[in-house]
């Protein structure tokens, strides 16, 4: 059985996930070849897919990392969005013509895209098996509208973008509707999804929602000793994370000092208060802040703290729901579009889900959460990790799949030769 997997290399979540899932089947198939097109992060991500016994191949040749800069203007029209924004990250050319090279020469049994449009393009282009492992019920454009591109600051040209979502739902549609299995970690909302791709696909059940499709869980630590390996004491812990990939690099500042400021009002109660900042990259901070630009397992810290300040992003959703780690999460702006609608879901479900909030009303959400961790999992909690972990399942059905193509119903080396 031979899988390529295929994370998106618009940020580290999806090669989180891909990792996961690798690990998983690893452990569930132990004979299976398992190869990653790896696109971003590799310096970190590269290891530890080789560690898991996954071929590892870099296909960008060079460091990609898109959590250090801006990626966006302010103005959202063809020329911008289309042309110098989604066209190089997502419905690239020549990357698809990149895929259909690997696929030709790996001839997997199936691909699994975590959101990676041009990888599943190739796919369905080349008559591959393929899979789709998504947090976006549709593409991002589609579930977010002018007036709140409008409110965040962006000069809209509203026909281009018309057309665009348009061209774009038309796209994953299609991947979609190709697709072997689509496989979700976002728990439905019918406010927010109805009518939506996925959506389609769950009600005909060639979707699945399967809980966390995240890391093993380790055992809960000697605490003392993750806190003295950090420089922390025994007092109440905040930990703040920003986020990965940013449309604007200047909302990731405004984030970090938001918490750095709550830190500071919340001591007045507390003075013993703790934060860790893991900023992605080095950050000025107070002397009684402790800044990491990166913790390759957060685990065992998340399962100390009190609470946890971090961006929207879905993977980090999915872990901390499965850890049952009290959270409030902070959009930095509604510039970073490609967050708002999680940021909304969160708040439906039960989250406190803030937006650009001020440092004393940032300090007001976080307040209830020190010194009163119970470990008991809220409503919120259970609605996107229902099981905790959701990962088993999710592999599973990709090894499911990946045999029903070997049987011979997909021949991928005659589509392909």
């Amino acid at each position: 059985m031979r899988i390529v997997f295929a994370p998106a290399p618009t940020g580290s979540g999806h090669n989180m996930r891909s990792l996961a899932l690798a690990r998983e089947l690893r452990r569930q198939s132990p004979d299976a070849e398992l190869t990653v097109l790896l696109g971003s992060l590799q310096p970190t991500f590269g290891p530890l897919f080789e560690a898991a016994g996954v071929k590892t191949v870099d296909i960008a040749g060079g460091l990609v990392d898109h959590a250090t800069s801006s990626n966006l203007t302010r103005e959202l029209d063809w020329q911008s969005y289309i042309k110098g924004y989604v066209a190089p990250a997502f419905v690239n050319g020549e990357r698809v013509l990149g895929y259909l090279s690997h696929y030709q020469d790996l001839a997997p049994d199936l691909v699994v895209s975590d959101y990676n449009i041009s990888a599943s393009m190739a796919a369905a282009i080349a008559g591959v098996p393929h899979a789709l492992v998504t947090e976006r019920y549709d593409f991002t454009l589609l579930q977010i509208d002018d007036p709140t591109l409008e409110a965040a600051g962006f000069h809209v040209d509203r026909e281009d973008l018309r057309r665009g979502r348009n061209s774009l739902h038309t796209v994953f549609d299609w991947i979609v509707s190709t697709a072997e299995i689509v496989l979700t970690d976002k728990p439905y909302v019918p406010e927010l999804d109805a009518g939506t791709s996925v959506a389609a696909a769950l009600a005909t059940g060639r979707a699945v929602f399967t809980g966390p499709m995240i890391r093993e869980i380790p055992e809960r630590s000697d605490g003392s000793a993750v806190r003295a390996s950090l420089g922390l004491g025994p007092g109440p812990l905040m930990v703040g994370s920003v986020g990965g990939t940013s449309m604007f690099w200047e909302n990731k500042q405004r984030v970090i000092e938001s918490y750095i400021l709550a830190h500071r009002r919340l001591k007045r109660l507390h003075p013993d208060l703790q934060l860790v900042l893991l900023g992605r990259e080095w950050v000025e901070a107070p002397d009684d802040v402790v800044v990491l630009t990166y913790l390759p397992d957060w685990m065992p810290l998340l399962q100390e703290a009190d609470v946890l300040l971090s961006a929207p992003g879905w993977i980090t959703v999915t872990e901390v729901a499965a850890l049952r780690v009290p959270t409030v999460f902070v959009l930095s702006s509604l510039a970073e579009y490609h967050e708002v609608e999680a940021s909304d879901r969160l708040g439906r479900l039960g989250f406190p889900s803030l937006i650009a909030p001020a440092a004393d009303q940032l300090a007001d959400a976080v307040r209830p959460f020190i010194g009163a961790r119970s470990g008991v999992p809220s409503s919120a909690h259970l609605a996107i990790a229902p099981e905790g972990r959701g990962t088993a399942r999710a592999a599973a059905l990709l090894a499911d799949a990946a045999r029903t193509a070997r049987s011979g119903s997909r021949p991928v080396e005659g589509a392909l030769r």
